[in-house]
């Protein structure tokens, strides 16, 4: 496979340097996969060497490192942010890096919203080298932690600090309408944030696992969990309404395979399809 359609993130899955190497690099550069993110899942991650391995491999890539406070807590809110600032900093040397900000858990003193009002306040010009994204759930089915959740995103903007927002994985439809709405109405004028929103490609294992470990703040119906037909059909809308808005894909799925790849690119034109016969596409 020669060529992707459209512009989309694949977030990849190693736990070790050498299957990052020897397995996954060799599989992005035969298939021209360079938008890419890579997680933040504990306090052993070494960020920047995966970083140094996917560039030196692929010097090409637009890589989005997710940086969670929670794992780089130094003791105090002003230490944090200082190794924060540091690890932009070192990021900042390769072309195309970004940073996707989270607080890795209940806000508290590792918190994400906290993190960008200091470094707006007490950085002149402010600045982290790198553009920063932002995460943002639409999902909450209590109405009360979606309202808290709009808050700390009109407060993440407010800062002028954001270049990007992640939406998290989810199914319910008019949430993330309701959801994009709002991001529509907070951003204005500031139309250079991009959005760009999560998406699972469904199998039978993400299932099982989502029913009887969910990932933490992913909501998905008993209808999505049902049957990997009924999960797809349901992603297809999700990308549709992607599409009706300008939301670039993330890809969360642990895609190694050219069959994968295609199955998840037929979704994606699925999608966009669907998009365009309805007659909504805001491109």
């Amino acid at each position: 496979m020669t060529q992707c359609m459209g512009q989309w993130q694949l977030e990849l899955f190693f736990k070790r340097k050498q299957e990052l190497q020897d397995k996954i690099l060799p599989f992005l550069r035969q298939n021209n996969l360079t938008r890419l993110n890579i997680t933040n899942k504990n306090r052993k991650d070494d960020l920047l060497q995966s970083v140094a391995t996917i560039y030196d491999g692929l010097p090409e890539a637009r890589l989005c490192v997710h940086y969670a406070l929670k794992w780089n807590s130094k003791g105090s809110p002003e230490a944090t942010l200082k190794a924060f600032q540091d690890f932009c900093q070192q990021l900042a040397q390769y072309k195309g890096a970004s940073v996707l900000l989270v607080s890795g858990t209940r806000p508290g003193k590792s918190d994400s919203v906290q993190a960008l009002q200091m470094l707006k306040n007490h950085s002149h010009p402010p600045t982290c080298n790198v553009p920063v994204a932002v995460a943002f759930n639409p999902y909450f089915p209590d109405q009360a932690d979606f309202e808290r959740e709009k808050h700390r995103l009109e407060s993440k903007l407010q800062t002028g600090m954001v270049d990007s927002i992640y939406l998290q994985n989810g199914n319910d439809l008019q949430r993330l309408r309701e959801g994009l709405s709002f991001i529509q109405q907070t951003k204005g004028s500031k139309s250079s944030v991009q959005v760009l929103g999560s998406v699972f490609l469904p199998s039978k294992k993400l299932l099982a696992q989502m029913k009887f470990r969910p990932w933490n703040g992913v909501f998905l119906s008993k209808d999505f969990l049902s049957s990997v037909e009924k999960a797809e059909e349901i992603t297809v809308q999700i990308l549709s309404v992607y599409a009706q808005h300008g939301v670039l894909p993330l890809l969360e799925s642990n895609i190694q395979k050219v069959d994968e790849l295609r199955h998840a690119l037929d979704l994606f034109k699925q999608g966009s399809s669907h998009a365009s016969s309805s007659g909504n596409s805001t491109s």
